[in-house]
């Protein structure tokens, strides 16, 4: 085990064991300033072990890629594939000589690049010396472009081979139509053909830019070396200009059922419609709402309810993404395929009825109970913290969000959970997307 995963372990350990850290009242301040590029900077000290942690986001994600789908996604992951000065592999190893863990990707909304290292002076500027060269002079070189290509047309055709994965698919298609969340961030075949390492160059120079750029810093640094730890990674990023934001997600005018053949003996289902957009007012009742209805493990509606009383799931659970438009609200259940039809009228009757009662005071009290005490928990390491550091950056949410959060949600009653619910998901259409179960069905 490296020095770094001893002090991930460590950290961990003296979080859970020291009230001062996990209650989220006595958490450090939050110190927030901004670049003269544009850099917007949320910093947290945290001195108890010597290890950095930084996430660096870019409203860069795949609702960015326009008419070529799987470009951002592919500009993030070839970001350490070398720049003018440096391949690939002297890149790798000038980071891992000194025990750095990075990290670099895209989804829908942002792309990131995340860092963790020993605070000590030789490890960290090292490696920040390095990811800033990554940053600001990406090569994009011919070979590694097509490695990256050949690993999205693979990751295409094994999409093809799992029902679930078409299903999400087929969901994000129907239910987002012609908004930039439709498309898949890997691509398709026919834009991944298209695409030339010039693509990957036009994409970085526009949207890599300090105006467009959040970072989250957590550990062991001070105010000082924490605004030269934003300099020596960011520094050298042009200013450039924010994109416009993600434009609302366009209402469905009609309920829509999708249905696609698989041979297999499972039907994975998916109910859904886009729900809400991230903000400044996060809804917490939303959030016990939705733990009540199906996010909560084994004591939801939809567990006993589609499982328990009538065994037609292996497994069902709702989640409600919020994103900068409107991200979606999804009922994900997999059942035999011959119980499918079953199982996806329990799961509408349970929803009609959640709709029009809501859930009563004990199971809103429960979900409280359940929802802040397990709050420290997601907040006892630096990856973690610096994770809501990101998201509150990049959403532009309250200073305060870690612990204002968890406060909003203690004072959520059955009534107010009940309203969010309906405010947010009631009398509007719903996709509907069954893919599989074929072999069930006809043996």
């Amino acid at each position: 085990m490296s020095t770094i995963d001893r002090c991930r372990g460590l950290f961990a350990g003296m979080l859970l064991l020291t009230p001062g850290i996990a209650a989220t009242a006595d958490l450090p301040e939050i110190a927030s300033w901004e670049m003269d590029n544009g850099v917007r900077v949320l910093f947290m000290e945290v001195r108890e072990i010597p290890m950095v942690t930084a996430q660096l986001t870019f409203s860069a994600g795949a609702a960015r890629d326009e008419d070529q789908p799987g470009r951002a996604r592919l500009t993030a992951e070839g970001l350490m594939s070398g720049t003018r000065e440096r391949d690939a592999d002297a890149i790798a190893a000038a980071i891992d000589r000194h025990g750095a863990r990075v990290n670099t990707g895209a989804a829908r909304d942002m792309a990131w690049l995340t860092v963790t290292s020993l605070s000590d002076p030789d490890a960290l500027w090292s490696t920040v010396e390095r990811l800033a060269e990554v940053l600001a002079e990406p090569a994009f070189p011919d070979a590694e472009f097509e490695r990256l290509v050949t690993r999205h047309r693979t990751a295409l055709r094994e999409q093809q081979q799992s029902p679930a994965r078409i299903a999400d698919r087929l969901f994000w298609e129907t239910a987002y139509a012609d908004h930039p969340y439709a498309s898949d961030p890997l691509g398709t075949p026919e834009s991944l053909e298209a695409m030339t390492p010039a693509d990957l160059h036009d994409f970085h120079e526009t949207f890599y830019v300090g105006e467009n750029a959040y970072l989250a810093v957590v550990g062991d640094l001070d105010r000082a070396a924490a605004e030269r730890f934003a300099r020596a990674l960011t520094g050298d990023l042009p200013a450039g200009a924010a994109p416009p934001p993600t434009p609302p997600a366009p209402p469905l005018e009609k309920d829509v059922e999708v249905r696609e053949s698989f041979p297999s003996t499972q039907t994975h289902i998916t109910v859904g419609r886009p729900g809400v957009a991230r903000g400044p007012d996060d809804s917490a009742a939303l959030h016990v709402a939705n733990h009540v209805f199906g996010s909560a493990s084994f004591t939801s509606r939809l567990f006993r309810e589609v499982r328990e009383a009538r065994g037609l799931a292996y497994g069902v659970r709702s989640s409600s993404s919020a994103m900068a438009a409107e991200g979606p609200y999804r009922i994900r259940l997999r059942t035999r395929g011959d119980q499918a039809e079953e199982a996806l009228a329990v799961v509408e009757t349970e929803l009609e009825r959640f709709l029009a009662d809501g859930p009563t005071p004990e199971e809103t009290a429960a979900s409280v109970a359940n929802i802040t005490g397990g709050f420290p928990l997601t907040i006892d390491a630096n990856s973690r913290i610096v994770g809501y550091l990101g998201v509150m950056g990049f959403y532009d949410l309250r200073l305060d969000y870690i612990e204002a959060y968890p406060k909003a949600v203690a004072e959520v009653d059955a009534d107010a959970a009940h309203a969010a619910f309906r405010e947010q998901l009631g009398e509007r259409p719903w996709v509907t997307v069954i893919v599989g179960g074929d072999r069930a069905r006809t043996e």
